[in-house]
């Protein structure tokens, strides 16, 4: 019963990472800012949250990729990320990188650009 218990979970866990459909959201000489609107979640009354991906371009770094699990205050316009995970290689390839990462404070969406864009995409309809 435990085998089965432990072969449904890593199935689980499979099925849901393999399906996420990255849309590129925006790009500058850094990065590529990618989107899985399939993980759109409505967490509390007007808090939304969704996963990112960036890709660094950068060749001389160890930092290929990074996942973020972005939460968004569609009322009061601030952005916080809840999570982050790095990855030596592109797309969340390669080695997973120590990263110790604390949710940080609730910023302004203005403090970050690429941020911004996904904000405006996923609360556009709250407004």
């Amino acid at each position: 019963m435990k085998k089965i218990s432990i072969v449904l979970l890593l199935l689980y866990l499979t099925v849901n990472t393999s399906y996420s459909e990255w849309r590129k959201n925006s790009s500058d000489d850094e990065v590529d800012v990618l989107i899985d609107l399939g993980s759109v979640r409505l967490v509390d009354d007007g808090i939304k949250s969704i996963w990112v991906l960036k890709n660094f371009k950068a060749k001389a770094s160890t930092i290929g990729s990074r996942q973020l699990k972005l939460e968004m205050d569609c009322e009061s316009e601030e952005i916080r990320i809840k999570r982050r995970f790095t990855y030596s290689g592109k797309y969340l390839s390669g080695l997973p990188i120590k990263d110790y990462y604390k949710t940080e404070e609730w910023r302004s969406i203005d403090t970050d650009l690429h941020l911004r864009g996904i904000f405006e995409k996923i609360c556009k309809r709250v407004k």
